[in-house]
């Protein structure tokens, strides 16, 4: 590529980055400005919902992040190193593709009072849930896949396999093989995982209506609610309930540092007692029970949805801003790996390790200074603030694990830097790619915060849609459109699934 044409390109990756990053300076000057009087803070916290809130939001947040991480460390320890362990790990893309808001939606019709499960046992009465637990346990199980997932990418070194198949030789037991080995050489990675989901947890707003407590919410609610009036009083309540998300999340971290050392501490040497027991029965009934709480979701929302009770005007709004958002970050990502700098890139990962009811704040601020709210591309807009970064991170290690000697070959041939990336790098980067995009579009379908609130009301999709249902509205309809919202991205991972094995199948003699 000319010199021009690439300093052009390069521009315009970094203006397209600038502005779907650029709701990070309204966030932090709207979370600045209150933060310094002591009599907005009063005013916060003499409110008589904040300690309830505050106690839910705590509650729910260790039981999900704490749950999905002892579940996802359990079915490790069973089965890692077996058959079983690629098995599951083969249906884990499928299980991802479940939306958060039909899985809860799930256990709403399930468990709730009136729910299938008190149908057939009246004799049961539902606990008045007013600290979370149930919303905990029910993201808990939805975080561990994810858990899972990530593990399982990060489970594939060698080294680290020879080290523990030589010490489970040796006698030494699962879990002090996990504890002792696996876990301190995968934390540095697994680290921004765990925060990206307590982060995610913290402020979730739409899985907190279906399923969490009502009156007084958790606080990432009762801040949403706030910020929703139009009292300016109250909408600096909610700013600072923001802020008090993101002073929890700081504590949370700090805290798991503190328990993190002290375990590491604790770590012994392998001269020590073994322990050859392999209380393997917890993980294994979790990895049974993983599968089948996706299946129970599916047939939950089938026999209680009809065919023609979804709204053809939240399906399309859904299937086209998660095509176009996906396919978007894919190729913004793919040329950030390329042209965009090296350093100093922290900044990316802000949406992800941030609560993201601010960071919407702040969209929302910019959509409504520049006249732009309600409108469809404003709602793309948003969606891309999460969908970039989390494509970002799927396609980031792919990218460090190119051969740089076939690059060298194709500069040894006279090839520039556009030719080698669109002729060399793009090809071996397809499995990946594919996969990027499947996730961002799952991302997509999931977005509620900026749907509402940059559309204004006027851009439905299917996640608002069933959100609105939960809070009273018809059995029926509500399962219609979580069923939709599964069905989307569980379709679109099968295309993907499908084009993969096309493109292997094609691509055999290069392997």
């Amino acid at each position: 590529m000319a010199a021009p044409l690439r300093y052009a390109l390069i521009s315009l990756l970094w203006a397209a980055m600038a502005l779907i990053y650029l709701p990070l300076l309204p966030t932090l000057g709207q979370l600045v400005q209150p933060a310094f009087s002591l009599a907005d803070w009063q005013t916060l916290l003499q409110d008589t919902q904040l300690p309830q809130a505050l106690l839910a939001t705590l509650v729910s947040t260790l039981i999900a992040v704490g749950g999905a991480l002892l579940i996802a460390l359990s079915v490790v320890a069973a089965l890692w190193l077996s058959q079983r362990w690629q098995r599951l790990a083969s249906q884990l893309p499928l299980l991802l593709a479940v939306p958060h808001v039909a899985f809860v939606t799930a256990a709403l019709l399930l468990f709730a009072e009136g729910g299938w499960l008190f149908h057939l046992f009246p004799t049961l009465t539902p606990f008045i849930d007013r600290y979370g637990i149930g919303l905990g346990l029910t993201l808990a199980f939805k975080e561990s896949v994810f858990l899972l997932w990530t593990l399982y990418a990060l489970l594939s070194g060698k080294r680290l396999t020879q080290q523990s198949l030589v010490l489970r030789a040796q006698g030494y037991g699962r879990w002090q093989i996990l504890a002792w080995l696996v876990l301190p050489q995968l934390m540095p990675q697994l680290r921004i995982v765990l925060l990206a989901t307590t982060a995610w947890t913290l402020s979730a707003v739409d899985v907190a209506i279906i399923l969490g407590p009502g009156n007084p919410p958790t606080l990432a609610v009762l801040a949403w609610q706030w910020l929703s009036q139009g009292d300016a009083q109250q909408q600096t309540q909610g700013t600072l309930a923001c802020l008090l998300l993101l002073l929890i999340l700081a504590a949370m971290v700090l805290a798991a540092r503190l328990v993190w050392w002290l375990f590491r501490r604790n770590i012994p040497d392998f001269q020590g007692v073994r322990d050859p027991a392999s209380h393997a029965l917890v993980g294994r009934t979790f990895a049974w029970l993983l599968p089948l709480s996706g299946l129970f979701c599916v047939l939950t929302l089938a026999l209680l949805s009809r065919p023609d009770g979804v709204e053809v005007t939240s399906l399309f709004n859904s299937l086209w801003l998660a095509l176009s958002a996906s396919l978007l970050a894919a190729m913004l990502s793919l040329l950030w790996l390329e042209y965009g700098p090296k350093r100093f890139t922290a900044w990316i990962w802000f949406p992800l390790v941030l609560p993201a009811l601010p960071l919407v704040a702040g969209q929302y601020q910019l959509a409504l200074w520049s006249w732009q709210d309600g409108e469809a591309l404003t709602v793309l807009w948003g969606h891309l603030l999460w969908v970039v970064p989390w494509t970002l991170f799927i396609l980031h290690p792919a990218w460090h694990r190119l051969d740089p000697r076939m690059l060298l070959v194709a500069r040894t041939l006279g090839w520039g830097q556009w030719r080698c990336f669109w002729v060399v790098k793009c090809p071996l980067l397809l499995r990946p790619v594919l996969g990027a995009v499947a996730v961002g579009f799952s991302v997509s379908i999931a977005q509620y915060l900026p749907t509402v609130w940059l559309g204004a009301g006027r851009i439905t999709t299917l996640t608002t849609d069933a959100v609105a249902l939960s809070s009273g509205g018809s059995t029926t309809l509500l399962a219609t459109q979580a069923l939709w919202q599964l069905l989307l991205p569980g379709l679109f991972f099968g295309a993907i699934a499908l084009l993969l094995r096309l493109t292997g199948h094609y691509r055999q003699g290069l392997r």
